[in-house]
């Protein structure tokens, strides 16, 4: 049962193929919305026995052992996770694998960190970009050794606490961060500086503190999908427009977020609007408190929480899915918001 995770749903849907016998995999109700069937018919294409139980959502499958490998190819533009899923399973085909997938690739950081981490475990891939598609190639007959991995911070958790720094004119710093760790994500600190934040990245640590006034960006946000609901709360409180493009891929996510974040935002009077790919919003306007809902969204839950600094009075329902990525959330959030502006508040090592 992988519940309410999209990334254990599709990457143990590939790993089902390499264990013996059969996989019966389920997941919650709206895990069984997101979008899985590319993965499925590109495991498919490389001799996956997938079986979809009868009935509206196909749930659940039923993976039996064993996978040929070939050629499969696979739409770019829906998740990143599709291609890592493929890729991590790959060198236990029976023979070599190549993998098509078609642009635009959304979250392309992800892939390329998903074959470092292939790397750093002694099996190697190959990436072919091309002009309508790239080609993954990975011979078969691999096999994973073990390693010593420091694992640095997380990148899309620390950003809310970097925006609450931003919002509220806190000094915040944030110890073992590598940008390297997560390219997309961790470009989120460039937008801050955009805006009108110090930012000190040195030493293997980050630091944000608000400068001067906040200043509306237009920032495309393909490759940092996690980080897109953090910059549209620090943008309600920055002089001018920000417009934030190429984020379709986000009515995937554990809501439609594009969606759920205008309805939201407008039950507290911002001005928001919407496309099928972006997010504009125009700040400094004057803010009502409310009651919202985070509709079971982590990340639509610390956006609302984020407003809360500067918006009191709002309420935010189901706060605790913040438990999903980053249960100290609220904890952190509390002791931001009762230092004083200007005040060194936050260091973690």
């Amino acid at each position: 049962d992988a519940g309410e995770s999209g990334t254990l749903l599709r990457f143990i849907t590939g790993m089902a193929c390499l264990l013996p016998g059969e996989t019966l995999i389920t997941a919650d109700s709206r895990n069984r919305q997101r979008p899985i069937l590319p993965l499925l018919n590109a495991l498919r294409d490389l001799g996956a026995g997938i079986t979809q139980s009868p009935g509206s959502d196909g749930y659940p499958l039923k993976v039996n052992s064993g996978l040929s490998g070939g050629r499969t190819v696979i739409p770019g533009d829906v998740s990143s996770q599709f291609v890592s899923s493929l890729l991590i399973v790959s060198p236990g085909a029976a023979d070599d694998v190549e993998l098509v997938v078609m642009k635009p690739i959304v979250s392309s950081g992800y892939i390329d960190i998903t074959l470092r981490e292939m790397k750093r475990f002694g099996v190697t891939a190959e990436r072919i970009p091309g002009d309508d598609y790239d080609v993954f190639r990975v011979p078969a007959g691999q096999r994973y050794q073990p390693a010593d991995v420091d694992i640095p911070g997380d990148w899309s958790s620390v950003n809310t606490l970097l925006a609450a720094s931003a919002i509220l004119g806190r000094e915040i710093k944030v110890s073992r961060m590598s940008a390297d760790s997560n390219p997309g994500e961790s470009k989120f600190v460039s937008i801050l500086q955009k805006m009108g934040c110090s930012v000190n990245t040195g030493d293997g640590s980050v630091s944000v503190q608000k400068s001067g006034e906040l200043r509306g960006v237009e920032v495309d946000m393909k490759d940092s999908p996690d980080s897109v609901l953090t910059l549209i709360a620090v943008a309600l409180f920055a002089r001018g427009t920000t417009v934030v493009k190429n984020i379709s891929h986000l009515i995937h996510k554990e809501s439609d977020r594009i969606q759920k974040v205008e309805t939201e935002l407008k039950k507290i009077g911002a001005h928001i609007e919407t496309t099928a790919d972006s997010i504009t919003v125009t700040g400094m306007k004057q803010l009502y408190p409310a009651a919202t809902e985070s509709h079971n969204d982590h990340r639509l839950a610390m956006c609302l929480g984020l407003i809360k600094l500067r918006n009191r009075g709002m309420t935010v329902e189901d706060a605790g899915c913040v438990r999903k990525s980053f249960p100290e959330f609220w904890n952190f959030i509390r002791v931001i918001d009762i230092c004083e502006e200007g005040e060194k508040c936050l260091e973690i090592p």
